[in-house]
């Protein structure tokens, strides 16, 4: 049992920073994001003992990741629910602010409302992006090609140049 909770504890630390990009896209606000990364969690341990190894574990945590937060209860109160203990290692500082210029910060704010405005599907293309996944991997985890993923990223990209043109701020 140990060896599957350090593989577990292992494998959601390679890939904190991405499960926090995906809180932050599909989630307003720390404590919903905070929620978010918990439920994830869950999910991910208890999809855990099914993961054959047919894909990369990250592609699998993606796909894991993103199917929790799409099919989640967007309601935009917080739940009144206990929460896991915050002095967890695996989520200690997991949603701070980073150290950034406020100007930087200010900049990333007004990305991440543009993404918010895009659909569930093109949300994950973005994170995925962000991430600097390969056209194959991001294929692999929405299940269309590769060359459709290119084409979506190609509209997406014109989309949030538009709109963060359009509110220049």
């Amino acid at each position: 049992m140990a060896s599957r909770e350090e593989d577990f504890l292992q494998l959601v630390r390679e890939h904190e920073g991405r499960l926090r990009k995906i809180c932050r896209v599909y989630a307003d606000g720390p404590a919903a994001r905070r929620d978010l990364y918990q439920d994830i969690l869950v999910e991910l341990w208890r999809s855990l003992p099914d993961f054959e190894g047919d894909a990369e574990p990250g592609t699998w945590l993606y796909r894991v990741a993103l199917n929790t937060a799409l099919s989640r209860d967007r309601r935009r109160e917080v739940r009144e629910e206990a929460t896991l203990d915050d002095t967890n290692p695996v989520w200690d500082d997991a949603f701070a602010r980073p150290g950034a210029e406020l100007e930087e910060q200010e900049t990333l704010d007004r990305l991440y409302a543009a993404i918010d405005r895009l659909d569930d599907v093109d949300k994950a293309l973005v994170t995925m992006y962000l991430d600097e996944k390969s056209y194959e991997q991001m294929a692999d985890v929405l299940g269309i090609s590769p060359n459709y993923v290119g084409v979506k990223l190609h509209r997406i990209k014109n989309r949030l140049a538009d709109w963060l043109e359009a509110d220049p701020q």
